[in-house]
């Protein structure tokens, strides 16, 4: 009878990083515009904070939302100088 070894908790999560990684530079690479790489931006970030909030980070998605909501902001900011200049 063979048993196959068992991965250790450390190798399991090296190679769900390494298959998250190789699935979004895959994604990355096939980029035409400067939207489709926003939207794969946006996609990553949103399955990052929900596989977050699954390992116990319950303000993953809140913690994404004000990110944005700064950066927004700084740009809507940053117009509002521009126009007024």
């Amino acid at each position: 009878m063979s048993r196959t070894a068992k991965a250790t908790p450390e190798a399991e999560a090296m190679r769900r990083l390494n298959n998250i990684a190789t699935f979004w530079n895959e994604r990355l690479a096939a980029v035409s515009t400067e939207a489709d790489l926003v939207r794969m931006c946006f996609d990553r970030a949103k399955a990052a904070a929900k596989r977050s909030q699954r390992g116990g980070n319950a303000r993953a998605m809140h913690e994404l939302a004000e990110l944005l909501a700064n950066w927004a902001a700084q740009q809507e900011d940053a117009e509002i100088r521009r126009h007024s200049a």
